[in-house]
This record gives structure tokens, C-alpha cells and sequence, in this order.
């Protein structure tokens, strides 16, 4: 089989599509009125414990006051796939970090913008609808025992 290119690459993971319980998400993120703070991202490297290969960059701090904080979309933990159109997938954690430090030097300035795609961890969403689901239960079986409660009342009137 071929090998896909980094562009057919960066491709497939701009969409929303779930893939191995992440999902992928874009973002256009506004650099102006940032002051120096500038993206306000602190990124760290994650390595394979079994064969040091690298993992990826992940977002450890979104720092007060950057333009990352003021968009409000990106999350601790999120993992920086693509950057102004180029893929950071299967490259080393020094090269995907230095693209992205090119991109913000570079195309951010004159863009005004930065793009960004990232893979989400979707345990936090999953969590969040079967609580919604638990919770929906709950009111409905609720709802129903005093239903229940009113007819017997009715009843033995």
C-alpha cells in the first residue's frame, strides 16, 4: 500500500471525524489584541515508554491573557495535529514544534489568524451524555412515581 502525503494527511484529520476516541477539531484562532502574550499555548512532548518513539505535542497550559485564552476553544490536553495547513503528524516532537513556532512567526503575523487542528480525547463528551442520560432517567422515573402517587390519591378519594 502507498503511504499517504502529509497533505492528503492533513486532510483527513481537519474534518470531525472520531478515530480512535479522539476527535478532530479546527480552529481559526485570532492572534490580534494579544499583546505579547501571543497564542498563549505551553506545549510538552509525549514519548512511548516502550520504544521512546514520539507520541505527539500535547497543549499542557493555556496561559491567561494569550489569544488561545480569549478564543476559548482549546483544551489542556489537546493534541496539535496541523498548523496553517501543514501536517505535524509522524514527525519528531523538535520538528512539530519548531513548525509551529515558524507559523507563528511567519503566516500568523500577516494572517492575523492561526489555524490549528487538534485530536480531542472524547471520554470527557462520553461522560458528559450518559450523565445527561442518568440524569433524564432520574426526572423521568420521577415524573412517572408521582404521577403514580396522584392517581392513587385520585383513586382512593
Amino acid at each position: 500500500t502507498q503511504k499517504p502525503s502529509e497533505k492528503d494527511e492533513l486532510s483527513r484529520v481537519t474534518g470531525f471525524v472520531p478515530e480512535n476516541g479522539k476527535e478532530q477539531l479546527m480552529f481559526e484562532v485570532p492572534l490580534n489584541d494579544t499583546g505579547s502574550a501571543g497564542l498563549g499555548i505551553s506545549l510538552k512532548g509525549n514519548k512511548s515508554r516502550e520504544t521512546g518513539e514520539d507520541l505527539g505535542i500535547f497543549i499542557k497550559s493555556i496561559i491567561h491573557g494569550g489569544a488561545a485564552y480569549k478564543d476559548g476553544r482549546l483544551r489542556v490536553n489537546d493534541q496539535m495535529v496541523g498548523v496553517n495547513g501543514e501536517s505535524l503528524m509522524g514527525r519528531s516532537n523538535h520538528v512539530a514544534m519548531e513548525t509551529l513556532r515558524r507559523s507563528m512567526s511567519q503566516e500568523g503575523n500577516v494572517r492575523g489568524t492561526i489555524q490549528l487542528v487538534v485530536l480531542r480525547a472524547l471520554k470527557v463528551y462520553l461522560l458528559n451524555v450518559l450523565t445527561l442520560h442518568t440524569l433524564y432517567s432520574l426526572v423521568y422515573c420521577m415524573c412517572n412515581s408521582a404521577g403514580r402517587n396522584d392517581r392513587r390519591k385520585m383513586i382512593s378519594s
